[in-house]
């Protein structure tokens, strides 16, 4: 038996933040010691063009939730037909309760749902606790959801966090499959807590709760330390890369596709460089939809199975790196249901 993706689906605000609209707010950068505009130093350092930005109250439960549906129509899964439903997120609509049980209750499932703690790997992450939950409990369809609303978590003056995050959420449906040359082989994955504060939210939390002192220090928004990420990333991403290949028994030179995590995409161009592969064979969609977090590796996916790129047989990769700080990958093969029900169709007509 394998473990396939038998559905995708993703969902993006309809509301677009291009460069030139970053540009008209009062952020901290500085044109002048840049030597170039917010559009140049977009596209010469991260490559990014513009990124989703969610609407007043459109929380993280309404865009997961539409990915899920979507995910769920592409796979012909009734709801009711769920197992288990994990979802990935940092940014919550409410402390309390999850937001994976607010999106239980709007696909009207009561399967079990598990929600991770976990950002730009949360995709990969919940993949892999999935594969290990069907293979162990016996779920034979499980939900996997990626999603997160990271503007709210940006402080609205920091350009760099402005241009670089978007919103947005992504969805697969995971199958038992009889046929166990499909489906997923391999994961890797690590994490090193004690250079969990390149990327932090200093308050908000139980050590510094939010008061008038926290907010007026902007304890409240996302802090990164860029200057560490890049390398890290790229480092991370790179080792996972190689060894989710690795575990799965097989060379890089047979992976169709690499979905990596849509850190940057510079830091996806460089992944490309430093595994000595052409980038067409990395999916790129970061310069127009930035760094979803958890969303990312989902959407690209779905984006990528709509357009046609993905057929039947393919070997991908889905390397991620983020918040924590950790790192993972999932390999696997792809299954196409259509190709193999027209496939099945030809053959019962033949005879």
């Amino acid at each position: 038996m394998g473990n396939v993706i038998a559905g995708t689906g993703s969902y993006l605000p309809e509301r677009v933040l291009s460069n030139h609209d970053v540009a008209r707010m009062r952020t901290d950068f500085d044109a002048v010691r840049a030597h170039c505009t917010l559009d140049e130093w977009c596209r010469s350092h991260t490559g990014a063009l513009e990124r989703r930005r969610a609407k007043p109250g459109e929380g993280t439960s309404d865009m997961a939730t539409a990915a899920a549906r979507r995910a769920l129509a592409d796979a012909r899964v009734e709801p009711g037909d769920v197992d288990l439903l994990i979802l990935a997120t940092v940014t919550d609509d409410y402390p309390l309760p999850q937001t994976a049980g607010i999106v239980q209750a709007n696909l009207g499932v009561e399967c079990k749902f598990i929600q991770m703690s976990s950002g730009c790997t949360g995709f990969t992450d919940g993949l892999m606790v999935a594969d290990g939950l069907m293979n162990t409990v016996g779920y034979q369809r499980v939900l996997v959801v990626g999603a997160d609303t990271l503007s709210s978590k940006i402080n609205p003056r920091d350009f760099r966090t402005l241009v670089t995050f978007g919103d947005g959420a992504g969805a697969v449906v995971l199958c038992r499959h009889p046929d166990a040359r499909y489906g997923l082989k391999a994961h890797a994955a690590g994490s090193d807590g004690k250079l969990g504060s390149i990327v932090h939210i200093p308050g908000g939390g139980t050590r510094k709760p939010l008061t008038h002192d926290t907010l007026e220090q902007g304890l409240q928004y996302l802090q990164l330390g860029f200057g560490s990420i890049f390398p890290y990333a790229l480092e991370k991403m790179v080792f996972a890369t190689r060894e989710a290949v690795r575990k799965a028994g097989i060379s890089l030179a047979d992976v169709r596709w690499f979905v990596p995590h849509q850190a940057a995409g510079n830091v996806i161009t460089e992944l490309a460089r430093a595994l000595e592969l052409p980038a067409e064979k990395f999916i790129n969609n970061f310069d127009v939809t930035g760094n979803t977090s958890s969303a990312s590796v989902p959407i690209a996916l779905d984006e990528s199975r709509r357009a046609g790129k993905l057929s039947d047989g393919d070997w991908l990769v889905l390397p991620s790196v983020g918040v924590g700080m950790a790192w993972g990958a999932s390999c696997l093969v792809w299954h196409d249901s259509r190709a193999a029900g027209l496939a099945a169709k030809a053959t019962q007509a033949a005879n």
